[in-house]
């Protein structure tokens, strides 16, 4: 019998733990991340104060998908809910409060992101320069699947698939090319397609305070789904040149991805949508299975604009702009309904297999 996924908290404090995890961030936005780690190599990662909509269902994303995709799909490290106490105190820009995880590689590996990868080994079909790390956008990997590489590496390539079938399942709105990376060696040699993790974007999960919000996004992820032609003008309203272009290729592309699986890898297009129709099966007969629960002790406000706040202060500092957001934004929190976003984030899963089924089938 399939366990539920646990929404309990974990307590650490930061003046225990063991290391830093030290992630210089090799891409688009620049930044480090120095997330600390203790005993039994689990590292904490923190919600982040200007990172766009973060909230607690971030965390609960992670949460659910882990245990989803690890339940169902491929070994994925599970992630749980918890607390740094004394975190925030050090890195202001950070909450006290996150996910804990296991690390996902072992002494003497390393991370080889996809970015870093054809920024090394140039690629005719890959525009490596081209490509934009946006949140809230869906990415087209028809190109990375057409390199070299993959076709050389017909295993790594097949993972591959199967987790961007995955990353449509879950309605990933930044599966970026910064997401996904290959386990390295000592010498730099390739050993194996790294496990999926970073599944807090969901779209299920996201604007737990305004249900519009998040209904419009569902429908933008099933519109992608569907592949519908863009308008010639639809996205005039965005002035920003490059930003529509960006919008009108994540608007189809998810479509692409599913039609290019199902023609060249058809081992990982059958064994998804086996999978698939076992998820959809306890879905109907268990539902209270993929229920979120509150935990506890655990934050359970939402304001999906606060983080414009936090961002003005921690990345643009300017303090101005900031205390302007804190007038407008600062009051704007509301509790979260679980049992509502739960109904509502299930239903439209349901919705996306259904979409996905009749897609590959």
């Amino acid at each position: 019998m399939k366990q539920k996924p646990a929404y309990t908290t974990k307590e650490y404090n930061y003046s225990t733990k063991s290391g830093n995890l030290n992630a210089e961030a090799v891409g688009v936005v620049k930044g480090e991340k120095h997330f600390p780690v203790f005993e039994g190599k689990l590292v904490f990662k923190p919600l982040t104060k200007s990172k766009p909509f973060s909230g607690p269902l971030f965390a609960y994303a992670e949460v659910f998908w882990s245990w989803l995709i690890d339940t169902y799909f491929m070994p994925a490290p599970r992630y749980q809910l918890a607390f740094c106490r004394g975190y925030e105190r050090a890195e202001e820009k950070y909450y006290d409060y996150g996910t804990i995880m296991p690390l996902i590689y072992k002494d003497g590996e390393h991370l080889l992101n996809l970015l870093e990868f054809f920024r090394k080994y140039s690629d005719p079909k890959v525009h490596i320069d081209d490509y934009v790390n946006y949140c809230q956008m869906f990415y087209d990997y028809t190109d990375i699947l057409e390199a070299e590489y993959f076709k050389k590496n017909r295993e790594i390539a097949e993972e591959l698939a199967l987790q961007i079938l995955v990353s449509i399942l879950k309605g990933d709105q930044n599966y970026h090319y910064e997401n996904i990376a290959f386990v390295c060696g000592r010498n730099d040699e390739i050993l194996r397609l790294a496990p999926m993790i970073d599944h807090e974007f969901s779209t299920y999960f996201m604007f737990p305070d305004n249900l519009q919000r998040n209904k419009y996004w569902f429908e933008q992820l099933q519109r992608s789904i569907r592949g519908e032609e863009v308008r010639p003008d639809e996205y005039d309203y965005m002035t920003n040149k490059s930003e529509r272009q960006l919008m009108e290729k994540s608007a189809v592309c998810l479509h692409k991805n599913l039609l290019y699986i199902k023609k060249n890898y058809p081992k990982a297009c059958n064994t998804f949508l086996k999978k698939l129709d076992i998820l959809q099966k306890d879905i109907k007969e268990n539902k209270d299975l993929f229920s979120l629960k509150k935990a506890s002790g655990y934050p359970d406000m939402a304001n999906s604009d606060a983080y414009l706040i936090g961002k003005a202060k921690y990345k643009d500092h300017d303090e101005k702009k900031s205390r302007q957001y804190e007038e407008l934004f600062g009051k704007g929190w509301k509790e979260i309904d679980f049992e509502t976003v739960s109904n509502v984030a299930v239903s439209e899963i349901q919705q996306v297999i259904q979409q996905i089924i009749l897609c590959l089938r």
